[in-house]
């Protein structure tokens, strides 16, 4: 942890800008292991291998950090030598690819495949997941000064008011459990004329006749490692059905059999196999998924008081963008 980053940090539990050092570890303005003291409540906040911790306890999370953990590099674009992720970004974003000076939260990181995205931008980051996948993301990206990793909980982020100029959320808000209270708190965070870029899973009959709806009740019973084992050993079984099913019917011939694949995005036979094995176990595993409309997405921006508000499809379902007035 930078020391510079605690001019943005707050506690989360009171909301005082006080936060104190205490019984750290450093080289030079790093924090390699300490306490973060608030001087108003009390509380303290374990910093570990770099990352302030601000949760306490496992969570719905739990299945984030485990896949993360045996997936970490596989859909970086510097590791999969293809702009698959740099392409959602943008598509969702809009944003420019140069955006040095401005000071930009990522809700959600995973392993960091956005955060990579982010940082060539030039722009500080502020990243966080509530799960162990930041340890992930630090193994991947920790070597830019520029970033700013901790762990939080959507629900209270331990960051000031209107302090970011972009703030973003992709892959998050459906697997949490009231993702309209999330988008709000990410949108206080959002300061005068700064943006909010979210995604989430489209609701409609379509996307509702999915497998993952009818197998995950079994799925759920079924510890993580147990879950991933048999996810494990049937994506292989199953991707040539799968591939063959796109080939002749596109996105819907996909979806006869239960599991992910990417073949139409170019990835090699390996890489295939990882992302499908990763993605599938990542349909099956959350405790939470709560696809949405555009009129409630719409809403959620009105109601928070954004402007040049727009929700189209997007890759991952439906993508949100609005602007907080000046």
């Amino acid at each position: 942890m930078n020391i510079k980053a605690l001019a943005l940090y707050q506690c989360p539990e009171c909301g005082s800008p006080t936060l104190s050092i205490d019984g750290t570890d450093r080289q030079k303005d790093e924090i390699i292991k300490g306490d973060l003291l608030c001087d108003r409540c009390g509380n303290f906040y374990l910093v570990k291998d770099r990352i302030p911790r601000f949760v306490h306890r496992s969570s719905y999370t739990d299945s984030f950090g485990f896949q993360w953990y045996r997936h970490r590099r596989t859909q970086l674009d510097s590791y999969t030598r293809r702009p698959i992720s740099r392409n959602r970004f943008f598509q969702a974003t809009g944003w420019p690819r140069d955006m040095g000076g401005q000071v930009i939260l990522e809700a959600g990181s995973g392993a960091g495949r956005f955060t990579e995205v982010l940082l060539e931008t030039g722009a500080e980051i502020f990243s966080f997941d509530s799960s162990s996948a930041v340890e992930s993301n630090w193994r991947n990206n920790g070597h830019f000064a520029r970033l700013h990793l901790f762990q939080a909980d959507i629900f209270n982020i331990p960051l000031r008011q209107a302090a970011f100029d972009k703030v973003i959320c992709l892959g998050v808000l459906q697997h949490t459990p009231d993702p309209e209270r999330a988008f709000k708190s990410l949108s206080e965070l959002v300061r005068p004329g700064g943006e909010l870029v979210v995604d989430v899973y489209k609701k409609s009959i379509s996307s509702l006749l999915h497998w993952k709806y009818f197998l995950r009740p079994f799925a759920g019973r079924m510890s993580k490692r147990a879950l991933y084992r048999v996810v494990a050993c049937t994506v292989p079984l199953l991707l040539p059905a799968a591939k063959s099913f796109r080939r002749l019917a596109g996105r819907v011939g996909a979806r006869l059999v239960p599991i992910v694949e990417y073949s139409h995005l170019g990835l090699p036979a390996d890489l295939n196999k990882q992302w499908a094995i990763l993605d599938t176990f990542d349909m099956y595993s959350p405790v939470y998924d709560r696809p949405q409309s555009r009129r409630s997405v719409e809403r959620w921006y009105k109601e928070a008081g954004f402007v040049e508000i727009a929700v189209r499809s997007g890759p991952n379902g439906l993508a949100g963008k609005g602007r907080r007035p000046k």
